[in-house]
C-alpha cells in the first residue's frame, strides 16, 4: 500500500513511455490522456461484457493508483439488498439485461501494486491503440492547447452580433464591440427599430453548431476540464488572448476579436458583403494555389469554404485554434475536420511518430453544404508555420 505512494505521472511516463527523466508533465500529458482512456475503457467494460464479473477495477480521476471493488451479483442478494418491485401501476418495464447485470458493492476496496497497474495500464494502451510509441497529430494538438499551467477558454460565437449586423446593415468594430459602446448608440445603415437593435444586442446567442463543437473540444481525452473555461466572445479582453490558450468558433462577423488574429493568418476569411465579394484571401500562395477562394450563396453546387488555423496566441507564449467558415454548415465541417482525428492525423501524418511538437498550421477546406449541413470536407490548401 504505501508504495503506492510512489506510483506519478511522471513515474508512468518514464516507465510505459519512455520518457526522460527530466521531462515535465505540464508540456506533454501522454500519461493523462492515455489513463483517460484506460478508465473509459474500464468503464466500458464493466458496464457491458464484464458486468457479471465478481470484481471491478476502478481507477480514480487524478490518480494513478487502481482498486478492486467486490460486486453482488442480482442472484447473490439477500431480501435486504434488492431494489423495491415495481409498483403495479408503474408504466416502467424493467430491463432484462440490466436487471441481470445489476451489482452492489460488497466490503470495501483495496489498491493494487504499482507494478500491477503498469502492466494494465500498458494492456489498455494496448487495446486503444496497438502501437503506443505513435505520437499522433492529434493527440499533439490537444497536448498543446490543454496544458496543466495554463488556462484554455473555448469561445463560442456571438450569433446575436451576426443578427444586428442583418438590423443595421454593417458589421460592429472591435473597438465599439470590446468597449461595449455599440450598445450606447445605434447607427443604421437602413432603417431600423432602435428598440428591436438594442434587445437583439443584449442578447447571448450561439450556434448549435459552435456548442456541440465545444462539448466534443471537451471531451477529448487530453482536456483538463480544471483549467477550461467557456466564454462568451463579448466577454473576451485583450489580456486573455496574450495570456491564456484559446480555441474559437466562427468568423470575424461573429466575432470581432478575430480582426487582432487575421494579422498573423494565410487564410483570410472575408466575410462582410458591403467590403467587397465575400472570399478567402490566400497571402502566402504556395505552388498551386491560388491567391483568392471565392464563395458564393448561390453555388448551384453548394461549395463552401472553411479554415482551420493552429496559431500562437498574441503573446507567442501559448497557442490558439480557430476554426471558422462563411455559414454554420461550414464551421461545423471545420470543427469535425479538426475533433475526428483521422482527417488530421492523414493530412499532418509526416509529424507524427516523434516527441517534438506539433508546429502551428493552417488549413483551407472545401465543404458542400446542402439543407444547412455541410458533407465531409476536403483539403484545398496546407501552410505550416515557420
Amino acid at each position: 500500500m504505501g508504495a503506492a505512494d510512489s506510483l506519478s505521472e511522471r513515474s508512468v511516463g518514464e516507465a510505459v513511455f519512455q520518457r526522460p527523466a527530466d521531462y515535465d508533465p505540464r508540456d506533454d500529458n501522454i500519461v493523462r490522456a492515455n489513463a483517460s482512456r484506460l478508465r473509459n475503457r474500464l468503464d466500458e467494460y464493466f458496464e457491458g461484457e464484464g458486468c457479471r464479473e465478481a470484481l471491478r477495477v476502478h481507477i480514480r480521476r487524478g490518480s494513478y493508483v487502481p482498486f478492486f471493488e467486490e460486486t453482488i451479483q442480482d442472484a447473490d442478494r439477500t431480501d435486504d439488498d434488492r431494489p423495491f418491485p415495481e409498483s403495479a401501476g408503474s408504466s416502467v418495464r424493467p430491463n432484462p439485461l440490466r436487471m441481470a447485470c445489476q451489482r452492489l458493492v460488497r466490503g470495501g476496496v483495496w489498491a493494487l501494486p504499482p507494478a500491477v497497474f503498469v502492466g494494465m495500464l500498458v494492456v489498455g494502451l494496448v487495446l486503444h491503440n496497438r502501437d503506443m510509441r505513435q505520437l499522433t497529430p492529434t493527440h499533439k494538438l490537444w497536448s498543446q492547447l490543454f496544458r496543466e499551467d495554463r488556462q484554455t477558454l473555448i469561445v463560442p460565437a456571438d450569433s446575436s452580433l451576426v443578427i444586428t449586423r442583418l438590423l443595421v446593415g454593417h458589421q460592429i468594430p472591435l473597438a465599439d464591440y470590446a468597449g461595449g459602446r455599440y450598445h450606447d448608440t445605434t447607427k443604421c445603415d437602413k432603417p431600423c427599430d432602435p428598440r428591436m437593435v438594442s434587445t437583439v444586442e443584449s442578447l447571448r446567442y450561439t450556434s448549435i453548431s459552435d456548442l456541440e463543437f465545444a462539448v466534443r473540444v471537451t471531451h477529448v481525452p487530453e482536456a483538463r476540464m480544471d483549467r477550461t473555461i467557456i466564454r462568451y466572445a463579448r466577454d473576451l479582453g485583450l489580456n486573455e488572448l496574450k495570456e491564456y490558450n484559446l480555441i474559437l468558433a466562427g468568423s470575424q462577423e461573429a466575432d470581432p476579436w478575430m480582426s487582432l488574429i487575421s494579422g498573423q493568418m494565410s487564410f483570410v476569411l472575408h466575410d462582410d458583403p458591403s467590403a467587397g465579394p465575400l472570399r478567402v484571401e490566400n497571402k502566402r500562395p504556395e505552388k498551386g494555389e491560388l491567391s483568392e477562394y471565392p464563395y458564393d450563396f448561390h453555388n448551384p453546387q453548394h461549395q463552401g469554404l472553411a479554415t482551420v488555423a493552429f496559431l500562437p496566441n498574441l503573446s507567442g507564449n501559448g497557442s490558439l485554434l480557430v476554426v471558422q467558415g462563411f455559414s454554420l454548415a461550414g464551421t461545423q465541417a471545420a470543427a469535425e475536420f479538426v475533433t475526428s482525428g483521422n482527417d488530421l492525423d492523414k493530412l499532418l501524418h509526416a509529424y507524427a511518430g516523434s516527441r517534438s511538437k506539433l508546429p502551428h498550421f493552417e488549413i483551407l477546406l472545401s465543404t458542400t453544404e446542402i439543407n444547412g449541413m455541410a458533407a465531409h470536407p476536403v483539403p484545398l490548401a496546407l501552410h505550416i508555420l515557420p
